[in-house]
């Protein structure tokens, strides 16, 4: 039995290298915008951690000089959370782009991967009809002996 060879083999693991590389960059650009995210997490934090350790103060006077210095603290990490949001909103365009040219990259992959199935479909096909046609034959021969036996 002959063996498959389909013809298009080397566009298809063309196609299959490209479609790794576009995931390998959506997958780039997209740790770039979980750093941002989670730099803005951690900001946030931070900000819940102060608010929670001031309201823990139970002396007046140090609550009031620990409320200003954390209202400080509240305006300089609200100024990193408006820079990860502006690094957020600027990764999430080149995010979205990257992310069509990966759909594009599996589109392309998988017309050829389709035509590469139909056409092992047609040859799996070819190969039953020509051994259904020796086994056939090996009937015809194999009917034909035992007549002339008896």
């Amino acid at each position: 039995m002959k063996r498959f060879n389909f013809k298009l083999e080397p566009l298809y693991k063309l196609r299959k290298n490209i479609e790794k590389q576009r995931q390998a960059e959506v997958a780039e650009v997209s740790a770039e915008y979980n750093k941002e995210r989670d730099g803005k997490d951690s900001c946030l934090l931070k900000i819940d951690d102060g608010i929670r350790y001031v309201d823990s103060i139970e002396d007046d006077n140090e609550m009031l000089s620990m409320s200003i210095y954390l209202g400080e603290y509240i305006t300089a990490l609200n100024s990193q959370i408006s820079i990860h949001e502006d690094n957020m909103a600027e990764i999430s365009v080149e995010l979205r782009r990257r992310q069509e040219i990966l759909q594009e990259a599996s589109r392309q992959r998988r017309a050829v991967e389709l035509l590469k199935e139909k056409k092992l479909l047609e040859y799996k096909k070819l190969m039953n009809k020509e051994e259904q046609a020796k086994l056939d034959e090996w009937k015809k021969e194999y009917v034909a002996g035992d007549a002339y036996e008896y």
